[in-house]
């Protein structure tokens, strides 16, 4: 049986290949018509990932503040990231799968903060919160692949 855990670690092997011959230069770009670039719906995803799932089930976010603050809900890019950078969110993006997966093994989600999402569902339980991140997942999967589509063709 796949799990939501399974299907979190299929779609993030998909955002990775997804990337597979992008440059930083293509990542940074804001296309026309767009209000963000690939690098940061990248850096949204591993940002949402540990508020959704760690933040509000009351365990430690494995990300600065000020990564967070740069990706959450509602911002959009200010400055074009670095090679660095993206040494970093590639990194976050493969670890992450595995992280979780040891986590829920261990038993670390007891409790879980209900929030309103702006898909307009709350979100009651860890599960819950694991079904919605696939979605919110696959929908910047969505974003990141018409930015590619329009960054490569430009």
């Amino acid at each position: 049986m796949t799990t939501a855990a399974d299907i979190f670690q299929i779609g993030r092997n998909n955002v990775l290949n997804m990337l597979e011959g992008v440059t930083l230069e293509q990542l940074n770009k804001i296309p026309a018509g767009f209000t963000g670039n690939m690098a940061w719906h990248i850096g949204h995803l591993v940002s949402t990932q540990q508020g959704l799932l760690y933040r509000l089930s009351g365990n430690a976010v494995a990300l600065e503040q000020s990564f967070v603050d740069k990706y959450k809900k509602g911002t959009f890019p200010q400055a074009p990231i670095t090679q660095a950078d993206l040494d970093f969110i590639k990194s976050e993006l493969k670890q992450q799968p595995e992280r979780l997966a040891a986590d829920i093994k261990n038993n670390l989600f007891k409790t879980y903060t209900p929030y309103t999402t702006s898909f307009g569902n709350t979100i009651h339980s860890f599960d819950e919160a694991l079904a919605f991140v696939n979605v919110h997942e696959g929908l910047h999967l969505g974003y990141l692949m018409a930015l590619k589509r329009v960054v490569k063709n430009s």
